[in-house]
């Protein structure tokens, strides 16, 4: 299994407090001959003003690569965050299709090179979706493009 990045349980408790269940640590996807190691997986439910409203067909599902760029560049970084995330994507459609991959990253990461013109030509073009944490508070900042579910909604 490969080394965790140093954000890992920081994002893990974010995802928990907002309101997702942990259901995977790693998630690992059998495939062939070989086995890949997807950070986490949880398991989310629709809300309306606070109150759940489906508990089994509202079921979200969700995949976590968490990554730190903490490199010297964060081009490189980027390419092999794109390359991993790419990955598990085509994984995922093959071995559990109603699972959502999400690129987890700090908003220091984010503030430095996705919201800069090459990351939301990513984000855009890819389209990748970002779970954006601050680390300090350790809650999620922003899910990008959205929230897969919403805690009120105008349903």
């Amino acid at each position: 299994m490969p080394a965790r990045d140093s954000i890992h349980n920081l994002v893990k408790k974010a995802i928990i407090k907002d309101g997702w269940e942990i259901t995977d640590d790693p998630y690992v996807i059998s495939y062939g001959e070989r086995f890949l190691f997807i950070d986490l997986a949880a398991t989310g439910h629709e809300f309306n003003n606070g109150n759940l409203i489906a508990a089994k067909q509202g079921n979200f599902q969700l995949a976590l690569e968490i990554k730190e760029f903490r490199g010297n560049s964060p081009i490189v970084d980027l390419e092999q965050a794109i390359g991993q995330y790419i990955l598990y994507q085509l994984l995922l459609k093959e071995v559990d299709p109603v699972r959502e991959i999400y690129l987890a990253i700090s908003s220091f990461t984010y503030n430095n090179i996705f919201s800069e013109s090459i990351g939301k030509l990513v984000i855009n073009n890819l389209p990748m979706k970002l779970l954006v944490v601050d680390l300090e508070k350790v809650e999620v900042l922003q899910w990008i493009p959205q929230r897969p579910i919403e805690k009120s909604s105008n349903k």
